[in-house]
């Protein structure tokens, strides 16, 4: 019986709109430049912003991204939501942004949270609640939002640090601990 690898999905999850700017930008893309390099699978919520720079890094490193949308068919996608459609592949959920969110979050095996806003720290809430079923989950410090709340909302009032919640600001760091062995659970 012949053995398959499974490629490591990555959940690049932040803001995908407001005011970004281009060191956040840069960022995201070389968040899913990494991820890509590193033969790993970049997943979003098919969104523009944060998100969507990470595909774009991705795509120039030839990698797969899968675009979890919370449309019910491409023209919802396009028309209402008006997202990008140029990521590898599109999956329609028809379940609204919130509903989306749990789809893209449970699908990856790590979550990487770069800026953000209120839909991204409702991401984050949905893998804290998944993460003995996570490899890691990822917190590029200094990409700006929520993203830079998220390690004193742990101390102030959640799960203390583990090896599994990853905080660095480097991008090309935190994607390759991301892909290290962890410890066992």
């Amino acid at each position: 019986m012949e053995q398959r690898i499974l490629k490591k999905k990555v959940a690049v999850l932040g803001s995908a709109s407001g005011k970004l700017t281009e060191e956040q930008h840069e960022k995201a893309y070389a968040v899913g430049a990494a991820i890509a390099q590193l033969g790993g699978v970049v997943l979003t919520g098919a969104c523009h912003g944060l998100p969507h720079d990470a595909v774009r890094g991705a795509k120039d490193r030839n990698g797969l991204t899968i675009g979890i949308s919370p449309a019910a068919h491409l023209e919802e996608h396009i028309a209402y939501y008006g997202y990008p459609t140029d990521g590898s592949v599109l999956i329609f959920t028809g379940m609204g942004r919130k509903g989306r969110n749990v789809i893209l979050v449970r699908s990856a095996d790590a979550c990487v949270f770069v800026g953000g806003g209120m839909g991204t720290l409702n991401e984050f809430t949905i893998a804290l609640d998944e993460l003995s079923e996570k490899d890691a989950i990822a917190i590029l410090v200094g990409s700006g939002g929520i993203a830079d709340e998220l390690p004193k909302l742990l101390a102030q009032y959640g799960t203390p640090p583990t090896p599994f919640i990853i905080h660095e600001s480097n991008p090309d760091t935190l994607v390759e601990r991301i892909f290290s062995p962890l410890p066992k659970r």
